[in-house]
């Protein structure tokens, strides 16, 4: 069976179409959110980041024996060198860093 025919991988590509939906719909409140819905909002996007890095790292190993799974590594491993990152860990990285950095922030503002 090939990696994206597997029912657990079609589960983990709907919980991150999911989560992806419901932090997009945040991100327009984000304006009249307070500190702590901000932070809330901050987690959320870490979430979906940490599920979208899982699923990448599964998409590498079946790269190595399946045909599609290696395309679709190497299509977004493309897409993120067009950015200026060597992959797409190094890019979820950068956004990791990004989030924590405006966490910081939202704490430190009085």
């Amino acid at each position: 069976m090939s990696f994206f025919q597997s029912e657990q991988v079609k589960e983990n590509l709907q919980d991150i179409f999911d989560t992806y939906q419901q932090v997009s719909s945040m991100t327009a409140q984000l304006p009249s959110m307070n500190k702590e819905e901000k932070l809330g909002h901050i987690d959320s996007c870490r979430n979906l980041i940490d599920k979208q890095k899982n699923f990448y790292v599964r998409l590498c190993l079946a790269a190595t024996e399946d045909t599609d799974a290696a395309d679709m590594k190497t299509r977004i491993n493309a897409l993120s060198q067009a950015f200026g990152y060597r992959d797409l860990a190094e890019c979820m990285d950068a956004m990791v860093t990004t989030l924590e950095q405006a966490a910081k922030r939202e704490v430190d503002e009085p």
